[in-house]
């Protein structure tokens, strides 16, 4: 099926939505993803067109539960803990879900456990009925037989993060959603200072431990300082970082890393003697930087957007009520204070590398 889409930025765009895939095209912004494999391309007016913006969010962090959490990590930016959860209703999920435009592709759900938010399953169902493929991260320490079949029908990818605390629950996850036959199976890693050893480690039982046999990839998340995070967790210089991508390529290791690490991984690329000019140019085509308000979105559990989640309620950043808009693109998505924000990271590009604006030691 087809839908015509007219914003403020594009008069005549174009989205098309199968079973299998989902597309947007215009004059000067064009995407195309693949539901099946999370394959995504984005182009402008020529294949060779890199996009400054999308004229609508590709894709949607959305919070659902805050709080009610079974793990209480000691580096919890959002500073949940195991109390009686605020989770969002399906009410106001598909109340917040039908004023998103049509050119949304994937929902990231932030959910504190499997089982904190009851309407988290009626949620990723909605959003697949609709043509929105759901995803999310989980620890695995709450996850049931019936909740990982019921689960594996729905979701396009999942991440278990990986504890040090016990790592074999992650392991277990992971060889319970592969052996459902999710492919898009991933596993979360902080990388900071404190967390390297435990980074190496993993790594190693990624190529030893056959319950990572079919593992998808394993991803990178930078620290940042907030929430719990601010006590005891440090962010890599670019010197590590560029140690650790280079031991996963000698280890042929497939590994992600989130938008916020970027600017350190695309150095380790240029700055490399092991990698040819060729290697590194595709190398840094397929990374992803700093997309908050350029082609992502993040709505709290109260329903509040902001650029990404870590820039919730930081200094000089304000929330806009999306419960309260009547067209997402033209009262959210190009009001002032995201025209602001994405104007400001805009300006951060070195080489084409967005840098996060929020907290800039995380650059270096």
């Amino acid at each position: 099926m087809a839908a015509i889409m007219k914003t403020t930025a594009e008069v005549n765009a174009h989205v098309i939505d199968t079973e299998k895939f989902k597309a947007f095209r215009s004059a000067k912004y064009n995407y195309l993803f693949n539901k099946t494999n999370g394959y995504f391309a984005r182009w402008g007016k020529r294949p060779e067109d890199d996009p400054e913006m999308a004229p609508a969010p590709e894709i949607l962090d959305l919070e659902i539960s805050v709080n009610g959490c079974p793990n209480n990590c000691h580096f919890c930016y959002k500073g949940n803990n195991s109390g009686k959860p605020t989770n969002m209703s399906l009410d106001t999920f598909k109340l917040i879900f039908d004023k998103m435009p049509k050119s949304l592709s994937q929902i990231a759900f932030g959910i504190t456990g499997m089982q904190t938010n009851p309407d988290f399953i009626p949620m990723m169902e909605y959003s697949r009925a609709h043509g929105v493929i759901p995803n999310f991260t989980l620890s695995g320490i709450d996850v049931t037989p019936e909740l990982a079949r019921t689960v594996s029908k729905l979701v396009g990818a999942l991440a278990v993060s990986a504890y040090e605390s016990d790592k074999n629950i992650c392991y277990n996850t992971v060889k319970i959603f592969t052996d459902l036959g999710v492919k898009q199976t991933n596993i979360h890693l902080l990388v900071s200072n404190e967390t390297l050893p435990f980074v190496y480690e993993v790594l190693a039982d990624r190529l030893n431990d056959e319950r990572l046999a079919n593992l998808n990839a394993i991803v990178f998340l930078g620290v940042k300082p907030k929430g719990r995070a601010r006590k005891g967790y440090s962010s890599v210089p670019s010197t590590e970082y560029a140690k650790l991508v280079k031991h996963c390529m000698d280890a042929n290791i497939t590994f992600g890393f989130d938008s916020c690490s970027a600017p350190k991984f695309e150095s380790a690329v240029r700055e490399s003697n092991y990698l040819s000019d060729e290697q590194k140019t595709r190398l840094i085509e397929s990374s992803e930087s700093c997309e908050s308000s350029i082609f992502s979105s993040y709505i709290n559990v109260d329903g509040i957007y902001w650029h990404c989640s870590f820039s919730e309620n930081e200094s000089g950043i304000k929330g806009i009520n999306v419960l309260e808009a009547n067209d997402f693109v033209k009262d959210v998505w190009n009001a002032p204070e995201a025209i602001k924000f994405r104007t400001k990271l805009l300006h951060t590009q070195v080489g084409g590398c967005r840098h996060c604006p929020v907290y800039p030691e995380i650059n270096k």
